[in-house]
């Protein structure tokens, strides 16, 4: 399997995480708003492919903030 350069590890790190974050999230207060009702899963797709492009550009600008100040308050052995 051809790998992807080490340039897009930032990206890629966001496009999964974002995904991974969004589907959960939007699928846990889809679930608590309509419990599961006949139109669930319609609602669930709507709010996570609503989710899921604001949680990666979210990602993107605030992980590069939260990698220096977990570098200020972790110790380094």
């Amino acid at each position: 399997m051809k790998k992807i350069p080490k340039k897009y590890e930032g990206i890629i790190f966001a496009l999964l995480m974002s995904f991974g974050t969004a589907l959960i999230v939007s699928g846990a207060i889809s679930f608590l708003h309509n419990a599961l009702d006949a139109v669930f899963i319609k609602i669930w797709l709507s709010s996570f492919l609503t989710a899921w492009p604001i949680v990666f550009l979210s990602i993107l600008l605030i992980a590069p903030k939260i990698n220096q100040l977990i570098k200020i308050l972790v110790e380094n052995n």
